[in-house]
């Protein structure tokens, strides 16, 4: 059981669907994020979002997991992990699988349900909110005798940007709990610790960046 993005080629037709999913995922990530931010305290969106976020880009992922061997038991299709974007737009066909974990450590299913979007909000968001956002843990679990498929939309940083949470998203008289990094150097940090398996992550942003946590 194995799970791998789609590299073949595509129909122009189909190209340009898939061109414009994106361009509306896009824009839907950046209503999301625009959104998030308010609840950041008065003026953040206006103050901040043009300055720091306006250079943002996604890209697409066609996700495809292989059927499990055995129904005898839950199998696990992608293990638990984080996300690396801002905001991460997940469509899951009727198979489902999609887990998130919840503050207390528990799993929760997210039901697949047709016309529904799934958004996740990732480490980069949460190292610049000073983790006022959480980047959600989830996972992939199949239960069915099938193939799953499921496009993920990925909203980043650009890569050079520098991630650093802002003094009045900090709040005064609290600290700061990241250093500031570079978005391309924590990506390198996460695809050479996962060794080309994304399922076998168990690094974060807390863990290359955290204040008081070793590189």
């Amino acid at each position: 059981m194995s799970v791998k993005s789609f590299r073949t080629e595509f129909y122009p037709y189909q190209c340009e669907v898939l061109q414009e999913y994106g361009s509306k995922m896009s824009e839907l990530s950046k209503g999301v994020l625009k959104l998030v931010l308010t609840t950041l305290g008065d003026g953040i969106e206006t103050k901040y979002y043009d300055s720091d976020f306006k250079n943002c880009h996604g890209y697409l992922r066609i996700n495809n997991y292989t059927a499990p061997e055995s129904l005898d038991e839950e199998a696990e299709g992608l293990g638990m992990h984080t996300d690396m974007s801002c905001v991460t737009v997940v469509y899951q066909d009727e198979i489902g699988g999609l887990q998130v974990r919840s503050k207390d450590g528990k799993w929760m299913n997210i039901a697949p349900s047709e016309e529904t979007l799934v958004v996740n909000l990732g480490d980069m968001l949460q190292a610049w909110s000073n983790e006022q956002l959480r980047s959600s843990e989830h996972r992939v679990v199949l239960k069915k005798p099938v193939n799953r498929f499921s496009l993920a939309f990925f909203w980043c940083f650009e890569d050079e940007k520098v991630v650093l949470a802002p003094d009045e998203v900090v709040g005064e008289g609290n600290k700061r709990i990241y250093r500031p990094f570079v978005c391309s150097e924590y990506l390198k940090f996460r695809e050479s610790n996962e060794k080309g398996r994304f399922e076998k992550v168990g690094f974060t942003v807390k863990d290359f960046a955290g204040i008081g946590f070793p590189m």
